[in-house]
């Protein structure tokens, strides 16, 4: 027989799983177009532009580059530590959920 308690932690672990679930799998679809965001324009322009820029432009491009990746390294970063934060909140509340099944 179940408390009400119980109940509570259960319904409580398996809303906290959903949303980790679903932050993991808006995380992954938002990964691909930040990748393809950073790793697609600057190299894009450069080829369809390299016979008209001069040398110096290389440089910006470079820059422009490593500034987009180091971008999407932080936006990344920040984004994986939100699905990190979710997933152990969900394991904790999962826990919580099995040590009061135990108890009873």
């Amino acid at each position: 027989m179940t408390t009400a308690r119980q109940q509570e932690l259960q319904q409580r672990a398996s809303a906290l799983r959903a949303e980790a679930t679903a932050r993991t799998l808006a995380y992954r679809r938002q990964t691909w177009l930040r990748f393809a965001l950073v790793f697609i324009p600057v190299p894009l322009v450069l080829v369809l532009l390299r016979l008209q820029i001069e040398a110096w432009h290389y440089f910006l491009f470079g820059g422009a580059y490593i500034g987009f990746s180091a971008l999407l390294y932080v936006m990344d970063g920040r984004a994986s530590e939100r699905c990190d934060a979710a997933d152990k909140a969900a394991e904790e509340a999962e826990r919580a959920a099995d040590v009061e099944a135990e108890a009873n």
